[in-house]
């Protein structure tokens, strides 16, 4: 049976990179209309993907959420045949069951198949505009995980027209670069499991009670634009990834601070986002967390991120333990 390749980097234009580092997938090959497997290869040092304090045994799950947003960007290319200058609008994304074992760090990268279904194409009057897809991904024999995403995608003229109407309906000029808003302090790298500080991008969190007599803990986003990964090339609007690693980093704090996690060392085992508005790159944004459940050994948090007063997006993250590292995986 034909295998996908893992010897190279698919072209770093299909997946919106400019550094070549940063491109994760290595092939495609179709097993029918609506299945394909997508190569990943999980590199064992990254200056953001590997940056954790108590987590060094074990690839950070988040690394196949960014596989598979680029992975839509690619099948919108080469599948959905959009035309370079094309913009893609990433509408939801989720993980779901990771496996902490499965996901050891090994003496040699870790390849990946995201095994992809096209779940649903959204057509209207002009024809395609977007689809959701479910991905399975393997390691070896084993699902480290499942995931889904969706994705619509917009002409330049139709981006530019509601990049305009969005930002006019904040009274925010129209211009053609933008400055993120000064930062503040940040919360300690190791309080989020960091060791690089330039990788945090909240601030300390605040606590607030709520009328029904719960807790609220809110931070502000810190945007740095200058940041290699999250901000690989030039960007009009809060990229998504910087929105997922915000609830992650503020979950981990209001897990250690509420006692439903003992340190800052924890897993991203399961995550459901969607985004529902642009985040502007000079307005302050707040990200919320409130956390649902814990018992020491995992915790469930819900997200919001709001600006200006409306909420641009919003998930919820399972956070589970980091395992004491019992041994290195042999290839």
């Amino acid at each position: 049976m034909d295998t996908v390749e893992f010897s190279q980097t698919v072209p770093r234009e299909l997946v919106h990179r400019l550094s070549l580092a940063e491109v994760f997938l290595t092939g495609v090959l179709a097993r029918d209309e609506d299945t394909l497997d997508i190569g990943v290869q999980i590199p064992r040092s990254h200056v953001f993907y590997r940056d954790t304090a108590g987590c060094r045994h074990i690839y950070d799950p988040m690394v196949l959420v960014e596989a598979v947003r680029q992975s839509l960007l690619m099948l919108g290319h080469d599948l959905f045949e959009r035309p370079f200058g094309t913009k893609f609008i990433l509408r939801d994304i989720a993980l779901h069951g990771a496996d902490i074992t499965a996901l050891a760090v090994r003496d040699v990268p870790t390849d990946v198949v995201l095994r992809c279904r096209i779940v649903r194409r959204f057509r209207d009057r002009e024809g395609l505009k977007g689809a959701r897809l479910s991905y399975s991904a393997l390691i070896g024999d084993r699902v480290a995980a499942t995931l889904e995403g969706s994705m619509s995608w917009l002409t330049p003229a139709e981006w530019r027209a509601a990049r305009e109407e969005g930002r006019a309906t904040l009274e925010l000029p129209v211009q053609a670069t933008f400055t993120a808003c000064e930062s503040g302090p940040r919360i300690g790298e190791a309080l989020v499991d960091r060791r690089d500080t330039s990788n945090v991008v909240i601030s300390p969190p605040e606590c607030h009670l709520t009328p029904d007599g719960g807790e609220t803990r809110t931070a502000r986003l810190l945007v740095d634009t200058s940041h290699p990964v999250l901000f690989d090339h030039p960007l009009d609007h809060v990229p998504g990834m910087l929105t997922l690693e915000a609830f992650r980093q503020l979950s981990i704090a209001t897990a250690v601070q509420t006692g439903a996690l003992p340190s800052a060392s924890a897993v991203l085992t399961g995550l459901k986002a969607r985004f529902t508005g642009f985040g502007e790159l000079d307005l302050p944004i707040t990200c919320e967390s409130v956390q649902a459940e814990g018992d020491g050994g995992s915790a469930v948090l819900r997200c919001a991120m709001k600006q200006a007063g409306r909420t641009i997006a919003d998930g919820e993250l399972r956070l589970t333990r980091a395992p004491a590292e019992a041994g290195r995986w042999r290839s």
